[in-house]
């Protein structure tokens, strides 16, 4: 799903085998030649994947302020597309670079990926969107806690598998950091394949929590 984008002029804009093929060379690239990487990743044409190349270079870079420069190109080529979901999801790749090494943008990142998702209009789009922001914020509760009320509302108007997915998967997750949220997420869904299993990982988190203790 996350592999269609559409560009700023609203028309759908065909993903072409150089934007993959660039995607993947610049990555390879970037583990024994950063500077080539760099230019690989800034010539491939559409947003989606010269955003995924570009954050990939950044997190193999080591000079603060280059990588700090490659980070806001990412966010710039995520921002090009039009569709909120599309923007956040692959607004999430520099996003997690950018929590783990404590950027100081990464806030405002948060911020307008949120604002740029409450624009979606469809449910379920809406709320994958927002578990692609949360996932990486999990571990970080300042963070963390901007992003969760809104999936947290965008769970309780979502339904269908896909949602439930969604969901449990968001609630194992997030059960690490904050069993008492992770229980509410999962508090008034039925009991479906998704939601037991999530229960069951849960509760087997905290037995094997006890017996460390």
């Amino acid at each position: 799903m996350h592999d269609m984008t559409t560009g700023k002029s609203g028309d759908a804009m065909r993903i072409t085998s150089a934007d993959v093929e660039g995607r993947r060379e610049a990555q390879a690239l970037a583990r024994t030649d950063v500077r080539r990487a760099l230019a690989v990743a800034r010539a491939i044409r559409h947003p989606w994947y010269r955003c995924q190349a570009l954050s990939s270079v950044a997190e193999a870079m080591t000079a603060t302020r280059e990588r700090d420069a490659v980070l806001a190109q990412a966010v710039d080529a995520a921002f090009e597309q039009s569709e909120p979901n599309r923007i956040a999801c692959v607004g999430s790749w520099p996003l997690r670079i950018m929590v783990r090494l404590g950027e100081v943008d990464a806030n405002r990142l948060v911020s307008r990926l949120l604002a740029v998702l409450e624009e979606e209009p469809h449910g379920l789009r809406r709320l994958d969107g927002l578990a692609t922001v949360l996932g990486p914020l999990l571990p970080f509760e300042d963070l963390r806690a901007k992003a969760w009320r809104p999936f947290l509302a965008a769970a309780q108007m979502s339904t269908g598998w896909r949602t439930e997915r969604i969901v449990s998967w968001m609630a194992v997750a997030l059960a690490e950091y904050d069993r008492p949220a992770a229980l509410r997420l999962l508090k008034d869904r039925g009991a479906n394949r998704f939601t037991t299993r999530a229960r069951t990982a849960i509760d087997a988190m905290q037995s094997d929590s006890k017996r460390m203790k």
